[in-house]
């Protein structure tokens, strides 16, 4: 993924007008169309070649009318159609975006986490967008993420998408200003609309948490890796939310063994509940050699994708695990692995996988804990994991 790109006066990538930007975006649809194919594993896996091609037609016939953001969400439809989690057309990482940080408590999406500004929101249930209802509003952005991994991927990645600007205005969903209007419950229960404007992301400067005290996985979020021995003095916990490079997951994965071996801990939990994924040979290499006999505990959830699935996997089928949470965002039998390539005049970036794995079972649509657990909201609010509460509950 790149930020803002440079190619001869225009800066790139969302504005093209200065360009000529209905033959700009017309060269970028034809490149993806030529290259996406070719590039992936398989791209008809979930759609025909035909449907592909109409597609492409109809956003080329329909550019001279169409806004820059317009096209955008356009070219996102085309990439999703491809169905695997792993292929998508990618936002500017340094775009602009509403400040906030949204969660699904059941059938409930709610602004966890906003910036100082709109503290107001806090803990609010969002009913709408753009004077369209939520389910109005995630069936309009549906068509715009891969569908082919389950219910739960879809749903998280769709609702993502309300905090992209211009996302929401080439769908209708904001105006030209892209101030747009969010329809929200408060946690009083009071219905207001909240006029949100967007930032970039290093604008934003302070973020305030809906709850004092998070639980324990929502703490030290910049931190790809971390280790606490809990006060029972029998359990480590490791937060694994991201791949650190091989050297530095092999040392961290010593001093884990050196922790469990040194504190005499009797059981490890490892938390994949914000692991999105990366090489899920490191943990095979290195992690699981330094478990021992030890009761282990993985806690799963609909981030856990890709290589965290996998991992999730490994650890129940090697050490015999017990996975806790909710069902994982993607399928174990799936088409995965990364590459990706740009847009020669947007700079968008495509990512589009590479390699089809078997993990599961044909009928398998995600990896099931072996004891299921959905957090409610007041658990959420009140700082309680009702997740690592049942773990702490289990005999040792």
């Amino acid at each position: 993924m790149v930020g803002k790109r440079v190619i001869g006066s225009c800066a790139l990538p969302l504005v093209l007008a200065a360009c000529g930007a209905q033959e700009a975006w017309r060269a970028d649809l034809r490149y993806l169309a030529q290259e996406l194919p070719r590039r992936h594993a398989n791209a008809f896996h979930s759609t025909s070649q035909e449907r592909f091609a109409a597609d492409v037609r109809e956003l080329d016939a329909a550019l001279e009318t169409l806004s820059d953001d317009q096209v955008l969400v356009g070219l996102m439809r085309i990439v999703a159609l491809v169905g695997d989690g792993h292929t998508h057309l990618d936002l500017p990482p340094n775009g602009p975006r509403y400040p906030f940080e949204l969660a699904w408590f059941g059938r409930e999406l709610r602004i966890i986490a906003a910036d100082a500004a709109h503290d107001v929101a806090l803990g609010a249930q969002v009913v709408g967008v753009g004077g369209r209802t939520l389910d109005d509003a995630m069936t309009l952005l549906a068509p715009l993420v891969p569908r082919g991994e389950n219910d739960r991927r879809t749903q998280l990645t769709a609702s993502i998408l309300l905090t992209a600007p211009r996302v929401l205005h080439g769908l209708g969903l904001a105006p030209p200003s892209l101030h747009a209007a969010f329809a929200l419950v408060t946690r009083e229960g009071q219905a207001i609309t909240e006029a949100l404007t967007p930032a970039l992301p290093r604008e934003i400067t302070t973020w305030h948490f809906v709850t004092e005290q998070p639980p324990l996985w929502l703490r030290r979020l910049s931190e790809p890796w971390w280790v606490e021995l809990l006060s029972d003095r029998h359990t480590v916990y490791l937060s694994f939310s991201r791949y650190p490079p091989e050297a530095e997951f092999r040392e961290r994965s010593s001093e884990l063994g050196r922790l469990l071996d040194r504190s005499g801990a009797r059981r490890l939990v490892s938390d994949l509940r914000r692991n999105g994924g990366g090489d899920f040979t490191l943990v095979r290499r290195y992690l699981l050699p330094v478990l021992g006999d030890r009761r282990v505990y993985a806690i799963i959830g609909p981030v856990t994708f890709s290589a965290a699935m996998v991992n999730a996997l490994d650890l129940k089928r090697e050490s015999n695990a017990v996975l806790v949470g909710e069902p994982t965002g993607g399928r174990p039998n799936s088409y995965s692995e990364h590459g990706e390539f740009p847009l020669p005049h947007s700079g968008l970036r495509v990512s589009y996988a590479t390699r089809y794995y078997r993990f599961g079972e044909d009928a398998d649509t995600a990896v099931e804990p072996d004891r299921r657990i959905e957090p409610t909201w007041q658990d959420f609010l009140s700082g309680r994991d009702p997740v690592l509460d049942w773990i702490l509950a289990q005999p040792e």
